[in-house]
């Protein structure tokens, strides 16, 4: 049997430095401490000395940095486990450590005693397996393997796939189990940023982090997929009323942490629950079938409920509609096609990703000059809602720009109207303020504003309503008055045709 491994800790920090002395149970491992360093020249004399099995090292130190120590090492020792101590803002330089082989890195802001003793753990495993030879196969890509094989390029037969996945000492039962996938939606945008050209730093850093907080909340398999994909595999909870659920807190724990320190967007879509390893090919497609529900928002999706899907959409397109026509009257036309399209679609079913893209885009270039910066935008949004913000923001800019260019009539009579909603406003009194005829001035408004003067008024007046019932305590006949509408039933009526709803909705609900 092997020895106490030697392991060599290389740390500048003294507060690190000694902390990893003191809070990791080093005899318990099986190990010892043969040497700690305050630079890279004074880690590689000991080195020299000791010959240590571990080497913990920092990358920012002084005289002599992290990344030649490594090199110095790497040119005559391919043995040795080498473990990185790194900040995230420190990716650019655990690229080249990464090229040197590094067995694994930990985050300094985020270490735990239970996380280094872990990693410590499966290196001694690795070393006393091998005799100190690097050539033994990782479990954990053994595993990987074996999934591909049999999930993704169907090779193999269940009973084979069966015999060969029991040595390996699976953390999940073939019973009551579900396959959940995560997906990092925006990790294209960051890629050239926090990865290396293989993607084996964001690949150690979500499997590491993910396992870690897996070992918290209870056991399962984490598996890579591909750079934005990994696969999780695990039993499903047993609930009081006797059937199964996800680990939803552990998912969501996953997602989040992962979301924070890779600055992406993390979800999750779930499977249905199986009982037998030959269902596994077919969970997969569930959760590959399932990703176009990731487009409406959700963090964890469940592949189970696809059925659902013209539900969801109508429900997230009800609060499009709301958003869209606080756009009004501005391209009323424009805005009123774009929200008939979108319910009408999600009411028949037919609505997804492509075509709230197609519609959104399209109604984009109608509204004014090609905005191919906005489009792009819209076609890049991970979520429907936020593809909707963008196109709001890209019309406001639109709006902004239009009232500029107002003539200085159009512009007095806006800045009346805004002022004397409460009053009555006739075509009449308001041309007569700016000194146009009324002909001419309605003609002129309509030009530059794209809407005609009475259906103006009568949205501006709705949108000061909105206001006022949100934020005040005043009644609804008083609103009515305050805004320059005849009664309080009409009111009500133009509220609701405007809006999409009665003017109650917007009433405030926290009253003390």
């Amino acid at each position: 049997m092997a020895g106490k491994r030697k392991v060599l800790i290389a740390e500048d920090e003294i507060l690190i430095r000694e902390g990893l002395k003191s809070i990791v149970d080093w005899a318990g491992l099986d190990m010892e401490i043969v040497g700690c360093a305050v630079n890279g020249k004074q880690a590689l004399e000991i080195y020299e000395k000791e010959r240590p099995d571990i080497l913990l090292t920092d990358i920012r130190m002084p005289v002599m940095d992290g990344l030649e120590l490594i090199a110095h090492i790497r040119e005559r020792d391919k043995a040795i486990r080498i473990v990185v101590l790194s900040c995230l803002e420190e990716f650019r330089y655990l690229q080249e450590a990464m090229r040197m082989e590094v067995s694994d890195y930990i985050l300094k802001l985020k270490m735990k005693p239970a996380e280094i003793e872990n990693v410590m753990c499966r290196l001694k495993q690795e070393l006393d397996s091998s005799g100190n030879s690097r050539q033994m196969p990782d479990l954990r890509l053994q595993k990987e393997e074996l999934f591909k094989e049999y999930i993704f390029y169907h090779q193999m037969p269940v009973s084979v796939f069966r015999s060969r996945i029991e040595p390996m000492g699976l953390a999940v039962q073939e019973e009551a189990f579900l396959l959940c996938r995560l997906v990092l939606l925006e990790y294209k945008k960051v890629r050239p940023t926090h990865v290396d050209d293989g993607g084996m730093l964001a690949r150690f850093l979500v499997l590491n982090m993910g396992e870690e907080i897996v070992r918290r909340h209870g056991t399962g398999e984490l598996i890579w997929e591909r750079e934005d994909c990994y696969l999780f595999l695990t039993n499903a909870l047993r609930g009081e009323d006797g059937g199964y659920a996800a680990p939803e807190r552990m998912l969501r724990e996953i997602a989040r942490t992962l979301s924070e320190s890779l600055d992406v967007r993390a979800v999750w879509i779930v499977s249905s629950v199986a009982e037998s390893w030959e269902r596994l090919p077919d969970l997969y497609q569930e959760c590959v079938g399932a990703l176009e529900e990731t487009w409406l928002g959700k963090d964890i999706v469940y592949a189970a409920l696809a059925g659902r899907r013209a539900l969801l959409w109508q429900r997230k397109t009800q609060e499009a509609y709301r958003r869209i026509r606080t756009l009004l009257p501005w391209k009323e036309e424009q805005q009123e096609r774009l929200c008939a399209l979108l319910t009408e679609q999600a009411a028949r079913g037919t609505l997804d990703r492509a075509g709230t893209v197609a519609l959104l885009t399209e109604a984009l270039a109608l509204c004014g000059p090609e905005d191919a910066v906005a489009a792009e935008k819209i076609r890049e949004s991970s979520t429907f809602l936020e593809a909707v913000s963008v196109y709001l923001e890209a019309c406001r800019q639109m709006q902004r720009q239009s009232q500029e260019r107002l003539s200085v009539e159009i512009y007095e009579a806006l800045d009346y109207i805004d002022g004397h909603l409460e009053q009555k406003l006739s075509l009449q009194s308001v041309s007569g303020r700016v000194g146009l005829s009324p002909n001419y001035f309605s003609s002129l408004f309509k030009k530059e504003m794209d809407v005609s003067f009475v259906d103006y008024v009568t949205q501006k007046r709705v949108e000061r309503a909105r206001e006022m019932l949100m934020n005040t305590d005043l009644k609804t006949w008083e609103v009515a008055e305050r805004t320059g509408f005849v009664s309080d039933s009409y009111f009500s009526r133009t509220f609701k045709r405007i809006t999409g709803k009665q003017p109650s909705f917007y009433r405030k609900r926290d009253k003390k």
